[in-house]
């Protein structure tokens, strides 16, 4: 398969990146596991995902499937839902690669700021060993925190802590589709030591600090092969 390979680096941005020579707004021919969100259960949300991430006296962030398009809207709220792709071997398919855009913004939302750590949408990759010891990577569209920026958020009063990195932010249009591609073993081998057997995707969304109302969408989430390098 023919590809084009581009490596950036912006502050602490040091996993490769990749854009492949095929149609960037459909799910690849290769991959492991891919959701497409075709299929909705009663309550809307995709089939095979559950809600989490609800936080106590804090409206649900509202995740719905309509038309192939997973919709996440936060309206001064908090939450997701998650899914187990039980068939993926991340050393053999170490590529996650998906297709999203936001359609509006949270107001000054900075996950650099502990009072302002909103983000529009989050796709979050986590082992599945207890919360406490629980590994976690968040890829993040953020507000107003540079693109290529990591750092760390802490959830639970503390007990959790999510490594984050940023790969969007607002200087992105609104209303624009982008395709991504991240090596998440990579990404999990620099900054905890190893590469998950099993893990969970999420989704989330969060506008609650900032009181905003917010919308954006992912169109697949699939995992693939690294080119040959």
């Amino acid at each position: 398969m023919n590809l084009k390979k581009v490596i950036y680096s912006t502050l602490a941005l040091s996993a490769t990146v990749f854009i492949y020579a095929e149609d960037a707004s459909k799910p690849s021919a290769n991959s492991s596991w891919c959701e497409n969100f075709d299929n909705a259960q009663a309550n809307g949300q995709p089939a095979n995902w559950q809600s989490e991430g609800s936080k106590w006296r804090v409206p649900e962030t509202q995740c719905t499937v309509k038309d192939g398009i997973l919709t996440i809207k936060c309206d001064k709220s908090t939450g997701g839902i998650i899914t187990n792709p039980q068939v993926v071997d991340l050393k053999k398919t170490p590529v996650m690669r998906w297709r999203w855009r936001v359609i509006s913004y949270p107001n000054k939302a900075d996950g650099r700021k502990r009072r302002r750590d909103d983000q529009p949408v989050a796709i979050y990759i986590g082992t599945d060993d207890g919360a406490v010891a629980k590994k976690s990577i968040a890829y993040r569209w953020e507000g107003l925190t540079p693109v290529g920026y990591e750092g760390k958020a802490k959830y639970g009063g503390g007990i959790l802590t999510v490594n984050y990195i940023v790969m969007r932010n607002q200087d992105s249009k609104a209303g624009e589709w982008i395709t991504e591609t991240r090596n998440v073993a990579e990404d999990f081998k620099r900054i905890y030591g190893q590469i998950p057997e099993k893990f969970a995707v999420n989704v989330s969304g969060n506008s609650q600090y900032t009181k905003s109302n917010t919308v954006a969408e992912i169109d697949f989430i699939e995992f693939i092969p690294a080119p040959a390098k």
